[in-house]
């Protein structure tokens, strides 16, 4: 397994051996319907990946994951959080993967989907990469609905010119303005930063990695953001 792999928002498969020892570290925390749902997700015919999540615990070893059931309980899902050996990771696929793989043969089965498919073609207009993540990410992955008509949508950006990412962020509001979005930007340095953000005239931002929340400089954030003119290309 590549360790560069180890970042937030990854989703991590995992074999079923490694399900199996989850669960029997875990079943004994569940009661009723809760541990019903939780054995599906990790026992169940759907390969269901976890995200990768930061590890918050003393003294415990292995890849800390979680992993999400698409049904919910009283309105809320059921959150599993899990370790798992490095053997046991069959692959990791990133938020920008599950676009590249997915983009053009998901369904638009709900107006959050239609959206996710929207903000895909609206960031090719601006050329930019962009990831999708939380339920989203594992409706297209499993084909399980994890999303309706509520769902936020939640994407991630790869660096680009501060005016591309400007324009971007403008035109997505003014078309999908009737659903909650979260655009964060994936910093090279391990760091996610809300892109709301990045246009606020603040000293600092606030960074989330896999390893913690941090405070960063916002002098420091702008130098991967290229310099471009004020870009030409408006989307449709």
């Amino acid at each position: 397994m590549d360790e560069t792999q180890l970042k937030r928002h990854n989703l991590v498969f995992i074999s079923k051996q490694g399900k199996d020892k989850i669960w029997s570290d875990i079943s004994p925390c569940y009661d009723g319907e809760s541990k019903h749902l939780a054995e599906e997700v990790l026992q169940g015919n759907v390969d269901i990946p976890g995200f990768m999540r930061r590890n918050d615990a003393e003294n415990t070893e292995g890849i800390a994951i979680g992993f999400v059931h698409h049904k919910r309980i009283d309105g809320n899902r059921i959150r599993i959080g899990a370790f798992t050996a490095a053997d046991d990771v069959v692959t990791i696929m990133t938020p920008y993967e599950v676009l590249t793989r997915r983009a053009f043969a998901f369904t638009t089965r709900n107006r959050c989907m239609q959206i996710v498919r929207q903000l895909y073609e609206l960031a090719d207009v601006f050329d930019l990469q962009i990831g999708v993540l939380g339920s989203a990410a594992l409706e297209l992955i499993t084909g399980l609905p994890y999303t309706d008509e509520n769902s936020d949508i939640d994407l991630i950006v790869k660096p680009a010119g501060y005016n591309r990412l400007l324009q971007f962020y403008r035109a997505a509001q003014a078309c999908c303005s009737d659903i909650n979005m979260d655009f964060e930007l994936d910093l090279p340095n391990g760091y996610g930063v809300k892109l709301a953000e990045i246009f606020m005239e603040t000293q600092t931002v606030l960074g989330k990695s896999l390893e913690d929340v941090s405070l960063l400089n916002r002098k420091d954030v702008m130098q991967y953001l290229k310099s471009e003119s004020l870009c030409s290309c408006q989307a449709e």
